[in-house]
């Protein structure tokens, strides 16, 4: 790609951190998210793997494929598997030197006892689509460092989305392809994406008869978007599965199958728990939130568009907050750090941001800022900013409130991020890393 067309990505900077210390780098992300674009603006050569014929698996016929000028881009790695073990003993033999490679897949391949771990050669990065700055749909005025750091909010960010624009930016999502075209065609990209993930991709991370189904695949695909952004069970999922289907739903073992299959395609991405300090047992024993990987992908396999989306609100709830989700673990890979949820009996908090310091930050996701939504999340924030307290433990950085648009005459200031009553209000459209 031309360098002044491209677009750069929050991960460009840790890319290049990380080959100054680390002989390898692996940068793993779902499929058309931008992994080799990215990858190739940080190396001197490439070796695209679905273009080359691995004959002879031998190890020298491995090792000359990998003599090029470092660092070399190797795409799709996992089109050849004894690749792996040819990077980790290629970076050995060149005593660890920084910056010798970059690995990027589109898949995980089930755990091979032959193949190592790659600890102290490869470094993983996660790549994922274009978060709401990177694509510029947010002018990033508020940062979510400056949130960690507790700075005070008082930035003007005069920018605000309708409900009909948002729910495109949503259904658009942020896929490189689908950034550039008309509305009609993204929409229609996205579509055949989840029809390929659904068809083809997901049978390629075993080769089992549970991942042949494309059919199946679909309505456990369309089982996690009904359910996005709620802490759906295994058994809820499997029952979901046949809500408005003429058929049975999936048992117990089909459906971890299929949940898992979605995971090393890296299009499923759960949201785990927070507690107090990184012990908590109740961290460990919460079910995950269920989240895709971009929520245009829960859109598009449900098949609603943008203007259906405005009229069925609770679901543009659910997918405004895998936006929101999206971004924000875009955002915190940025300032190191990592994005939970919190729940106890009674409430939750929508997401939990802390960094490696123990700084963390609060956050509430609503789709519409009026007085019900704008007092509950203030009762939510302040709730376990007050458990935290009779815990005894680090208070947060900041509360936040994040909004997508503003009810009709009402908080229409919101579309300035400001403070108030202690809760920092932030628009999605200010909302940067």
């Amino acid at each position: 790609m031309d360098a002044g067309s491209y677009l750069p990505r929050l991960l460009d900077g840790k890319l290049r951190d990380t080959l100054r210390y680390s002989p390898a780098v692996v940068i793993e992300g779902p499929r058309g998210c931008g992994k080799t674009t990215t990858g190739s603006q940080a190396s001197s050569s490439m070796l695209a793997m679905d273009e080359v014929e691995v004959a002879d698996g031998s190890p020298g016929a491995l090792r000359s494929l990998l003599d090029q000028a470092p660092p070399l881009l190797v795409d799709e790695w996992q089109v050849a598997p004894a690749l792996w073990n040819a990077v980790r003993r290629e970076c050995d033999r060149r005593g660890g030197a920084p910056g010798q490679f970059i690995l990027t897949g589109s898949s995980t391949l089930p755990d091979n006892p032959i193949r190592h771990s790659g600890a102290g050669r490869l470094a993983p990065l996660r790549l994922r689509t274009f978060s709401s700055y990177e694509s510029g749909t947010s002018n990033g005025a508020v940062s979510l460092g400056a949130l960690l750091r507790g700075e005070p909010v008082d930035t003007v960010a005069d920018l605000a989305l309708s409900r009909l624009e948002l729910a495109e930016a949503i259904c658009r999502g942020g896929w490189p392809a689908s950034l550039r075209m008309p509305l009609k065609q993204a929409l229609r990209y996205v579509e055949s994406y989840v029809d390929a993930m659904c068809g083809i991709d997901i049978r390629r991370t075993a080769d089992t008869p549970a991942y042949r189904s494309t059919e199946t695949a679909r309505l456990v695909l369309r089982s996690l978007a009904r359910n996005i952004g709620t802490a759906a069970s295994v058994s809820a999922l499997a029952r979901d599965t046949a809500a408005g289907e003429p058929i049975s739903p999936l048992n117990r073992k089909t459906l971890p199958a299929f949940l898992d299959a979605f995971e090393r395609v890296f299009l499923r991405e759960d949201c785990w728990p927070w507690g107090f300090q990184p012990v908590s047992k109740q961290a460990m024993r919460a079910t995950p939130k269920r989240f895709l990987a971009d929520p245009s992908a829960a859109a598009a396999v449900l098949r609603v568009g943008p203007h259906r989306l405005v009229e069925e609100s609770d679901f543009m709830g659910g997918v405004f907050e895998a936006l929101v989700m999206r971004d924000l673990r875009a955002y915190a890979d940025a300032n190191d750090a990592e994005v939970r949820f919190y729940a106890e009996s009674g409430f939750e908090v929508d997401a939990v941001v802390e960094d490696r310091d123990g700084r963390w930050v609060a956050v509430e996701i609503k789709l519409t800022c009026n007085d019900i939504t704008l007092d509950k999340a203030k009762r939510a924030l302040k709730l376990l900013a007050q458990r935290t307290q009779e815990a005894g433990k680090r208070p947060p950085s900041k509360l936040a409130a994040v909004f997508g648009v503003n009810a009709p005459g009402e908080h229409t200031a919101l579309r300035i991020a400001r403070e108030e009553d202690g809760i920092a209000l932030v628009p999605v459209a200010a909302l940067g890393p």
